[in-house]
Order: structure tokens, then C-alpha cells, then sequence
């Protein structure tokens, strides 16, 4: 079996455990009045459970280590790794200047160009469809306030 991913699952098992002990502290809420905590529950449920889910696939698959003399991270395409970190991390840094709209919009057609290689008709077309789906999700159907950027400046 592979004691690394078995480590590595245990360790965001007790990650996952502890996000959600500190969501209950600060109140998840209820289902028609979400709380500040009920985010974070979720990320650390689902971290438990996909995490769970990986010590399944060792212990079910039981590959044999010494036959997998792969390199640890052969083969990965390093550069739209970090054009993926660095594209996320420039929209955390430039979504109140240019609101939630714009923001997403660029970055999704990123997202959608570099790692897939998508024609730009398709990741614009993507980028749009999904901007807009997720920006009726938050601002209509859960009524969140969105950055709105430079468009609060242009009256929009």
C-alpha cells in the first residue's frame, strides 16, 4: 500500500475535522438562515469525505509500491500549474477593483484557455455562460452582495 497517501489523506482527515469543530463554533445556521460557519462546515465535510475516499482506492486497489518506480510528479505539466495558481491568486488581488462580473469573466476565460487549450470562441463563450450562472446563483437566488468594482463608479 502507499503510506504516503494514506499519511497524507489521515492529515486532511484531521484538517477537514478540525474546519469543521471551528464552523459549529462560530454557527453554521439553518437552512433558511445560513450562517457565517455553514461555508467552511462544507469544505471540511467534503475534505473528509474525499479524503476517506482516497483510503478506500489504496486499500482496495493494494498497488504494489515496488512496482511503481514513477518519479514523484513526473510527467505534470508544471506551467499551466502555475499559470492556474498564479491566475487564481491575481483574481483574489483585482476583485473589488473590478468587481465580481469582470473579475470572474477574465479569469474564467483563462481557466478555460491555458489548461484545456480551448479556441477563444469557446472560452469566451464559457467564461460568459458561467459568469453569468453563478452571478444569478449568488446575487438573485442566495441574495449575497457582490463586489461590483469599477462598475459602482460607471453607475452600473
Amino acid at each position: 500500500m502507499k503510506t504516503g497517501e494514506l499519511f497524507s489523506s489521515l492529515l486532511l482527515i484531521l484538517f477537514g475535522a478540525l474546519f469543521c469543530r471551528s464552523s459549529l463554533h462560530i454557527g453554521i445556521g439553518s437552512i433558511g438562515a445560513p450562517g457565517p460557519g455553514l461555508i467552511p462546515f462544507g469544505t471540511g465535510a467534503l475534505l473528509i469525505l474525499f479524503s476517506l475516499g482516497t483510503i478506500v482506492e489504496v486499500i482496495v486497489t493494494k498497488r504494489a509500491e515496488a512496482g511503481n518506480s514513477a518519479v514523484l510528479f513526473s510527467g505534470r505539466r508544471w506551467g499551466v500549474i502555475l499559470a492556474v495558481l498564479a491566475s487564481l491568486f491575481a483574481y483574489a488581488l483585482v476583485l473589488n477593483f473590478l468587481g465580481f462580473l469582470l473579475a470572474t469573466f477574465l479569469v474564467l476565460i483563462i481557466l478555460f484557455k491555458i489548461p484545456e487549450r480551448q479556441s477563444w470562441k469557446g472560452a469566451v463563450g464559457m467564461a460568459a455562460l458561467t459568469t453569468a450562472c453563478t452571478y444569478a446563483l449568488f446575487a438573485y437566488a442566495l441574495q449575497s452582495s457582490l463586489p461590483s468594482g469599477i462598475f459602482e463608479f460607471l453607475g452600473l
